[in-house]
């Protein structure tokens, strides 16, 4: 059996039920939230649909969740992600509001899976950033900002994501490392358009 960090074995088949109850459960709820009691039975339909691929695609056991971090991250994630559309709109809409687009290297301190999956898609709903690439070393994660002000919301999420999933307390938060002139490719193509 292998031991090395963050190494997640593989589903049993029980553990595929399980997950595949658990998402079944979010989903539903999700469902309700957003929809209230109409077409209830197209969202247990989809629910179980989600439920369904979710369970046949997993491959590893999920990393679990915790529960007493979820709200305040959903609160972060409402606030962070308005706050971002609202900045954005007002920007396109004033000129005389600064952007000053960049590129900037962080460097992840999250287990390679869920975590790190959850960062990048998150990130492009915050506040004047966007995940423009994770390298190929997997632990570099390529930011576009649209001002240098936009930058402090990559550690802060970071942070929070690693609070969510249980991640442990000691480890480095990522900070920028040199500008990046944009996304590069590892071939004499240069750098992505």
């Amino acid at each position: 059996m292998r031991s090395e960090p963050g190494y997640r074995p593989p589903l049993t088949a029980r553990e595929r039920v399980l997950w595949a109850y658990e998402v079944f459960v979010l989903l539903a709820l999700m469902w309700l939230a957003l929809n209230g009691t109409e077409r209830w039975l197209a969202g247990v339909l989809v629910a179980l649909a989600g439920a369904g691929l979710a369970a046949w695609l997993a491959v590893n056991r999920p990393r679990p969740l915790v529960l007493r971090q979820i709200v305040p991250f959903l609160g972060f994630f409402l606030v962070g992600s308005l706050r971002g559309g609202v900045d954005v709109a007002w920007r396109a809409l004033d000129p005389r509001l600064p952007i000053e687009p960049q590129f900037r290297r962080f460097t992840l301190e999250l287990p390679h899976g869920q975590p790190r999956t959850f960062m990048v898609s998150i990130l492009s709903l915050m506040p004047g950033t966007l995940s423009a690439e994770l390298e190929d070393d997997g632990e570099t994660l390529v930011v576009h900002a649209l001002t240098a002000s936009a930058l402090s919301s990559v550690t802060t999420l970071h942070t929070r994501i690693r609070a969510l999933f249980g991640v442990d307390e000691g480890a480095v938060t990522p900070t920028p490392s040199e500008p990046a002139n944009g996304p590069t490719r590892d071939d004499d193509r240069g750098p992505l358009p």
